[in-house]
């Protein structure tokens, strides 16, 4: 297993490198293709401070169209703190794992890191990232959104700041609703109350008329995501107080199981078994699907491509589970342990991901912020202020690109409102787990035969849990608060 260490135990003779498990580093590295030169010659230099001045090097995810407002706001955290100096750099996404690696084998790790809520955990296996909680004045809770927060949580530690979010609402053309029978007030919020009214829908529509919804079953799968929301989490307590993996419990059985039934039934796209996600936007705009779970700015899109579709939408709150949450994806900043200076470090992760700057950010792009006092702004509560700000980050995108600003469309803000208010009960129901990837790989492996070939789900079920379960045995990091649980919203007063 790779193991990151503090700058200074990788800085030591090929021997001592070897020594402390580099032969599984090595392994990772050539099979990502990375050049391993480093181990058997250079020095193991530091950015150093010899001159007096303390660096910290910030390397973000393709943020690189951004660079005006990534600049001022370093600008604004050197102004604060004399005598450091901010390195920034951007890394494509594709990219980033292979130089994360690279840099830590030679022991110039950044400072800071950009993660994805997919790839973040790899890290947090390798020990990559340092706990936050020691390392800053203030108490996240106070500052954060809990379901986005609830991700950088691990173990008693606080391993990252949630950054910008990305989130849902319903979008839903009322002319096919109307030719099912259903009206956009009528329209089911659960998805057990979706699929059955999916089943009276194409009864009505016929094999050749459009479906009421889609998601991605078979690629992409968000069948493991949906359990998660309905309150049946895939992953449990083991006897060992590992996680052990639980996808037989009757529970999960029969809903995994209606899916499979109402693919089967035709009464979702084929697409949602081979194409993932893609799918649902091209249906809606061709209009072979009458509803549709995306994030606002899709309506853009819809407006431009589909003006007919798009004076048909009505927006309103995302489809939830049984635990009535949305799903949020965050992108996080964590410090790593090779960090020189992990307290001005976490002082710059926190600079960046401070209100202030959130909202800065979301006027130049159409994001939503990860902190409970931005949400209570305006422009993100109000339609007037949303329309402005909209309109703020329109001419932001043309100046940036030379083309000229887009108009504001109402139903776009409108929905940006919508998913703004369910972003405070909204929960990221993505595991911190490093072996997650290679789980979902797995799962959409065994379930497509389910969808496709008329597999039994029960037993191919079964056969995923058992190799989920390898899997986390020879995970190094599988704690049992890496699976997201929180709890129904009815069953409690507020969050």
């Amino acid at each position: 297993m790779i193991r990151f260490r503090a700058r200074a135990s990788f800085c030591g003779s090929r021997t001592q490198i070897i020594a402390s498990g580099a032969r599984a580093l090595l392994a990772m590295l050539l099979l990502l293709g990375i050049s391993v030169g480093f181990i058997s010659g250079g020095a193991c230099g530091d950015r150093g401070d010899s001159d007096g001045i303390k660096r910290l090097e910030f390397w973000t995810l393709a943020l690189s169209p951004f660079e005006g407002y990534i600049r001022e706001r370093i600008g604004a955290f050197e102004a604060a703190n004399p005598g450091v100096k901010v390195i920034w750099n951007d890394v494509p996404f594709e990219a980033m794992d292979r130089k994360l690696l690279a840099a830590a084998s030679a022991g110039r790790a950044p400072d800071v890191v950009n993660f994805s809520d997919k790839t973040y955990a790899r890290f947090i296996s390798m020990g990559a990232l340092a706990d936050l909680r020691p390392l800053m004045s203030v108490q996240a809770r106070e500052i954060y959104l809990p379901g986005p927060l609830r991700l950088g949580e691990i173990d008693g530690k606080l391993l990252a700041l949630p950054w910008y979010l990305t989130t849902q609402a319903v979008m839903a053309n009322t002319q096919l609703l109307e030719r099912g029978g259903v009206t956009f007030e009528t329209l089911p919020r659960r998805w057990d109350e979706l699929r059955a009214a999916a089943r009276a829908y194409r009864a009505r529509v016929g094999p050749s008329g459009p479906a009421l919804f889609s998601v991605p079953l078979g690629t992409e799968s968000d069948l493991p995501m949906m359990l998660m929301a309905e309150g049946h989490p895939p992953l449990v307590p083991g006897p060992d107080g590992r996680l052990r993996a639980d996808l037989t419990s009757d529970a999960i059985v029969s809903i995994v199981e209606d899916w499979v039934a109402l693919f089967r039934e035709g009464c979702l796209p084929r697409e949602s078994a081979t194409v993932g996600s893609a799918h649902m936007p091209d249906l809606y705009q061709n209009q072979r699907l009458a509803v549709i779970n995306s994030g606002p700015n899709f309506l853009n899109r819809i407006r431009d491509v589909a003006p007919a579709v798009y004076d048909a939408t009505r927006v309103g709150p995302p489809i939830t589970g049984a635990l009535g949450r949305g799903h949020v994806a965050v992108m996080v900043l964590g410090v790593t342990v090779q960090s020189r200076h992990p307290e001005l470090a976490a002082k710059l992760a926190l600079h960046m991901t401070s209100p202030e700057s959130q909202e800065l950010f979301c006027a130049t792009v159409p994001i939503l912020p990860s902190t409970s006092e931005s949400l209570r702004k305006p422009q993100f509560t109000d339609f007037a202020s949303a329309m402005e700000q909209a309109r703020t980050v329109s001419a932001s995108e043309a100046a940036r690109t030379g083309r000229t600003a887009r108009v504001v469309a109402e139903r776009t803000v409108e929905a940006g409102l919508i998913a703004a208010a369910a972003l405070r009960d909204a929960a990221a129901f993505t595991p911190a787990l490093s072996a997650w990837p290679d789980m979902r790989r797995v799962f959409e492996d065994r379930i497509k035969r389910c969808l496709l070939q008329g597999a039994d789900v029960r037993e191919t079920l079964a056969e995923i849990e058992r190799e989920w379960n390898v899997l986390l045995k020879v995970s190094e990091y599988a704690p049992i608060d890496a699976v997201p649980t929180p709890t129904r919203l009815d069953m409690q007063a507020g969050v």
